[in-house]
This record gives structure tokens, sequence and C-alpha cells, in this order.
């Protein structure tokens, strides 16, 4: 008998599993609610990223039209704890509701454009307030339909050891649906509401100034009016085919992208200031566009506070931030550089995914092709920081020879020699450091102070004396007109001897 044979007489019979045999305990819903996002505010975002889908749904629906804003609005009541997330986008059908929101994990969005498609952000602010709501109503219909969670009750029973039922039974046993008559008008509209808001941390989730930042940096929201390049990239990005923005308010005032043509450092004398935007675009494997983006150039003064909301290189995703300032940080030689960066990058590629806390992508091949591409864009915005620095540099150093010069031109002593040799050969030098400056503005500017004192110590008369020379002039000198190299080193090396 065969090897093989054998091993076909022995191979085991397969059967498949009764699907009633497969149970989904309990915790399945602590680990989709707080052991998916490391920070509460997180939930506004999944939120708002439903609300702007919602509303995609509208405009496609021709509830919206093409090129309408929808309107997302949260509202805080501080007295009850509570807080109410509303849009004005497609809503869901009465005979859909329980459905849709009581499926987890099963998300009908899924293999469309929609920003999420997981069928689990909804269920993010379960762990942190009594009581969930979710109201709705759809086009055309004169009902609102409510799904309501008793989130303590269904805490206490994930954390209850006697209950045995799997997740089925929690949330039947947490969930009460219910309608309501509307007001008879036809708008749709979708609106979430928690009540009885736990308090965490500096009341994170009702701490208004603080959602909205957090929202500023997150949300598909447009540019502030203060950004002067905000028109031209939104036009970019558009004919790439970024959603429309939404309109968001949060406690009744608009919500804008927090970059801005100038933004002071908080506590420093720095001024974040944008001077041009660079526009990038990297393929996808099959060579078509797979991703567009744009690097906002300023001075590079330092690395920017992260207060401001638009340090680093920013990933995002329907127009919806995925992962922190820090996520392209590792394609950076060193990591600080990407705190100096000021920029975006919208995902094109629909195979590129972010994961299902959204704080990354998943990885796959076509992911590391994004990631590899972006590794000389790191290393150009390198160059960029490292050329500002020097440049910076020089421009101070030269300054300090044009204050000290001037200040020696404004007293009434006399020059001897030596003296006036020093000056010379220190705006000589200043002049040729001016050529590192990129600015073309702040070159002349320097260049012309150089030239006028340069002019000025040449029509002054020295008093008799010693002559002082810089010794890199001597040394420039000896290298040019001595021809034995070796002869013309040992003479160098000798006047630095000097010189020590």
């Amino acid at each position: 008998m065969s090897i093989s044979s054998s091993l076909r007489e022995r191979a085991p019979d397969f059967t498949r599993v009764d699907p009633d045999a497969v149970r989904i305990g309990k915790d399945i819903i602590e680990i989709l609610t707080t052991g998916m996002y490391v920070s509460p505010v997180t939930i506004f975002r999944e939120y708002i990223q439903n609300a702007a889908d919602s509303i995609d749904a509208a405009r496609a629906n021709g509830l919206l039209g093409r090129g309408q804003c929808g309107e997302v609005s949260v509202a805080f009541d501080h007295a009850a704890r509570s807080v109410v997330i509303r849009d004005n986008g497609a809503g869901i059908s009465g005979k859909n509701v329980a459905d849709i929101l009581l499926a987890i994990g099963g998300s009908q969005k899924r293999g469309t454009n929609a920003r999420g498609f997981r069928g689990v952000g909804r269920l993010s602010g379960l762990a942190y307030c009594r009581a969930l709501q979710f109201r709705t109503k759809a086009a055309g219909e004169n009902k609102i339909t409510s799904v309501t969670w008793d989130c303590r009750g269904l805490r206490e029973r994930l954390a209850d050891a006697a209950f045995n039922g799997d997740v089925r039974h929690a949330v039947a046993d947490s969930v009460m649906l219910s309608e309501e008559k509307g007001d008879g008008r036809g708008e749709s509209f979708f609106e979430v509401r928690l009540d009885g808001i736990a308090r965490l941390r500096n009341d994170a989730l009702l701490n208004e100034h603080q959602i909205a930042g957090y929202l500023a940096q997150v949300a598909p929201v447009s540019f502030d009016a203060g950004f002067s390049f905000g028109q031209q990239i939104e036009k970019r990005l558009a004919d790439s085919g970024r959603p429309v923005p939404i309109n968001l308010t949060v406690a009744g005032k608009t919500v804008h992208r927090p970059y801005k043509n100038e933004l002071p450092f908080p506590n420093a004398r720095h001024t974040l200031r944008i001077k041009e935007i660079e526009f990038v675009e990297l393929a996808d494997v099959d060579g078509s566009p797979g991703a567009v983006g744009w690097i906002a150039h300023h001075d590079y003064v330092r690395s920017l506070p992260a207060s401001l909301g638009v340090r680093g290189l920013r990933a995002r995703y329907g127009d919806t931030q995925v992962g922190e300032s820090n996520l392209f940080e590792d394609c950076f030689k060193e990591v600080r550089f990407n705190g100096w960066t000021v920029g975006e990058l919208h995902i094109l590629d629909r195979r590129i995914v972010p994961n299902a806390r959204r704080d990354n992508f998943e990885i796959n091949h076509h992911y590391y092709n994004l990631l590899v591409q972006l590794g000389p864009l790191a290393a150009k915005i390198t160059q960029r920081c490292r050329s500002a620095s020097v440049a910076r540099n020089a421009a101070q150093i030269i300054r300090n020879v044009i204050a000290a010069t001037t200040a020696r031109l404004r007293e009434r002593r006399s020059f001897d020699r030596a003296e006036l040799s020093r000056l010379k050969s220190a705006v000589h030098s200043a002049t040729t450091k001016a050529k590192r400056i990129d600015d073309a503005a702040t070159r002349r500017e320097l260049e012309q102070a150089l030239t006028r004192l340069a002019k000025k110590l040449t029509q002054i008369s020295p008093k008799r004396g010693a002559s002082a020379v810089a010794l890199e002039e001597a040394a420039a000198l000896v290298s040019k007109l001595v021809t034995n190299r070796e002869q013309a080193r040992e003479l160098i090396a000798r006047l630095r001897k000097l010189c020590e």
C-alpha cells in the first residue's frame, strides 16, 4: 500500500457546524465599546462620520442639491448631562430601523463609498452614558422611530456572572423600540442622544471647547476663511472626488478646519506663517491616483505645538481623519521632523482601508505601496527643515554683524588698521553667508545692508599700524597662490596653529 493511499484511508470525516451551535458571548459588547476606542471623545468622530454618510445618501437620493452641504449639530445640556447630535441626512425608514440599528457588526454600507462600514461605530457611546437613543425619520414618512438603549442595565448584565445569555439576549433585555407622530413635514433626519453622561477627567464628553477642537481636526468640514489657500485646496480635492464637506456646529458655533495663514505659538514669540502650498499625488499599485495631498510650507522655525491642531502629516479617508498627527512619523528618518510638517494626505485607493479603531489602516500591500512613496516626500520635507535652519542661522549671524558694525561706525573713535580689517572681513564673510538664505526678500534686504556697510568701511582712513586678516581669507589665498599642495597644507596648518 502506498503512503498516499494510507493517508486517504486515515483522513477524518468532516461535517459542517450547526449555526445554532455558534454562540456570541455578551462580552462582545464591551470589546466593541470601551475596548475599541482609546479616547472617549472618539465617539463624536464616529457619530459625525455616520451623519456625513447619511448626508451623502440624501444627496444621492435627490434630497439635497449636488453641491449642497448637509447640516450637523452637536448640542449640550449641562444640567441634564446630555448631548444631542443631529443631521439632516436621509434618515432610516421606520420599517428598517430595527434591522439596521440592531445589527451588530453587520452594516449595509459595506461595499459602498461610505466612510463607515463595520456597523459598530454607533455602539461607541454605550459605555459613557446612562441611556443612548437613536431617533430618525425618512423623507415622506410622518412618524419618528426611536431605538433606546438602557446602557446602565446593559452594563449590569455584562457584569453579572449569573447572567448566562448571549449577546442577543443582553441586547433584547436592554433595548426598547418606540414610535411617535412626526411634525407633518417631509424632512428626514437622524438624531443621537446620550443622556446621563459619565463624569470623566475634565468632563471630556461635555467639554464643548475640547470637542469642537477635536472635531475641527477630524471631521469633514470646510477650511476657515482665515486660510487663504483653502479654496485652492478645496478645488484640487473636489477634482479628485472628495465628498462635499458638512456644515458642523458645536454648541451653536460653526466648526472649521484649524488651518490659518498665521497661528501664534502659545506662550512663545514664534508665529506659524504659511507661505505656500505644494500639492502631491501618489499612485496606487496599478498606476492610477492612489492618494492626493498638500503640504503647507512655512518658516520651519521649530516643531509645532500640538495645541495648534495642525501639526504633522495627517491621513484622511472620505475626508475624515484616520489616526493621529503622528500616523506617518515612521516615514521620516528622524521622526521629529513630522512635528515640523503641516499637511494632509487624502486616500483615494479604496483598497487602503481604515482598521476597526480608525487609528491606522489595515496592513496590506496597497498600504505598503503608499508608505514606500511617502519616504521620499518625508525626506524632501526634512531637507527643507534643515535648509531653513541653515538659512535662519546665517541670517542671524549676518544681522549680528550688521548690528555690531553699525554700532561701531556710530562711535566717534578713530579706527586702527587691524580693527578696520576685521570689520571688512566680517562684512565680506557675512555677504558670502547671505547666499544660503532661500527667501529672496530677506536675502536682498541683508545684502543691501551689507553693501552699504562695505561702502562706508572703504571710505575710512585708518591710523597707521598692523593689519589683521581673517584666517579663512588667508587660507583661501594660500590655496589659490601656492601651487605645491603639500606646502599649501603645511602653511595653512601653521597659520591655524598661530591663531590658537
